[in-house]
């Protein structure tokens, strides 16, 4: 029984471990808080792999699950630091593509959390023009592989790369691909009652990128 007791204990800490210290950001197309990384002349984010939406507690406690269009905490004013004409959201196009292609991304995690990414895309019609969850809604980047929406996560942090499909027939000098990754590794109620792994809320990693696509 004690032994029973000490690996409960012990599979919660490093379960409390990951969630505290593991982190991500998107590496291709690179996130305007990473673009620095890759020699764009951009303002530096040290915490770029910090995207969380302030944080479970800040996210779902006080923010009623709410995150910005682009992790950042949803109470801060707009734009928010990484959105388009924050601190980070400055329009520099980190990559051109062109429409209706096969393309592949990469996300970087360095511990990963289970749950899953999911993809969007929101065309921006004018300079300084805030992305809306409204906008990304309307053109969820499909898998190349035919298997949905949602690409699965285990607990293996690497550099992921995925292949999406672009949208045809949709053009834009500046672009916003985001990525958001509903983490997995917290206990909660499921929605029939039971309690497990992965249910209730989950911290939530969101980063966006600035790309153009041509026909």
């Amino acid at each position: 029984m004690l032994f029973i007791k000490l690996f409960v204990l012990t599979l919660v800490c490093v379960l409390n471990v990951q969630e505290i210290y593991g982190h991500g950001m998107m590496m291709d197309p690179v996130s305007r808080s990473s673009a620095w990384r890759k020699g764009f002349p951009v303002e530096p984010n040290y915490t770029d792999n910090q995207l969380y939406c302030g944080g479970r507690g800040t996210q779902h406690e006080k923010n009623g699950g709410k995150c910005g269009e682009c992790g950042d905490d949803y109470a801060l004013p707009r734009p928010r630091p990484n959105e388009n004409g924050g601190t980070y959201g400055t329009g520099v196009i980190v990559r051109e593509y062109k429409a209706g292609s096969v393309i592949d991304v990469t996300v970087r995690l360095t511990a990963a959390h289970k749950g899953h990414f999911e993809f969007h895309l929101c065309p921006l019609k004018v300079e300084k023009e805030l992305e809306t969850d409204e906008c990304f809604a309307k053109y969820p980047l499909p898998l190349a592989d035919g298997s949905g929406y949602k690409y699965p996560i285990s607990f293996n942090a690497k550099d992921y790369v995925i292949s999406l499909v672009l949208p045809k027939g949709v053009t834009c000098k500046q672009c916003v691909i985001r990525w958001h990754y509903r983490t997995g590794n917290s206990w909660g109620v499921c929605e029939d009652g039971t309690k497990g792994m992965g249910c209730g809320p989950q911290e939530t990693f969101r980063t966006c990128s600035d790309i153009s696509i041509m026909n």
